[in-house]
């Protein structure tokens, strides 16, 4: 795809087949993930690719209350050092728009608790686990969302309230 058709396609899927990710699109995807640019090039986290459907229904059911993580077959947790979350918001857009491009689809999740998801996946106290993302072959194709026009969303030298 184009890079436009890329942005303009990407949707928040919650719903996936059964059917498994390849390993060639999988490595599409690390290697979007390695490319990504961070601060300083510090590339202070790492992504775990949960493919095991014992602990993606353990996350489900015990940090998101979300069934539909469970249901992916790939759930992907971001692990960074504290404060790196803005290292891997950078990263995972860059996995998210390759996996659109690979006609995956992907879903950001923020709202969980890190605790269990720590627990579940053997993550260190030190480390923090911003994001999670599951992905797969979608079921279904939402259409666009409304967006705010240009002129809400753009300012020019300076601020200006809406």
């Amino acid at each position: 795809m184009e890079l436009w058709d890329v942005l303009a396609k990407r949707r928040s899927i919650r719903k996936y087949s059964k059917r498994a990710v390849s390993g060639r699109k999988l490595c599409r995807l690390y290697k979007a993930l390695q490319l990504a640019p961070s601060g300083g090039n510090k590339q202070n986290y790492g992504f775990i690719f949960v493919t095991d459907a014992e602990k993606r229904r353990q996350i489900a059911e015990q940090a998101s209350h979300q069934d539909f993580l469970a249901g992916a077959p790939v759930l992907m947790a971001a692990v960074c050092e504290p404060g790196g979350g803005f290292n891997v918001a950078i990263a995972v857009d860059h996995m998210i728009l390759a996996a659109t491009d690979e006609g995956l689809g992907t879903c950001w999740v923020g709202w969980f608790e890190r605790e269990p998801v720590k627990r579940i996946l053997g993550v260190p106290d030190s480390k923090e686990v911003p994001i999670l993302v599951t992905i797969g072959h979608p079921l279904e194709k939402p259409g666009p969302r409304a967006r705010k026009s240009l002129e809400e969303l753009v300012m020019h030298d300076e601020y200006r309230s809406a």
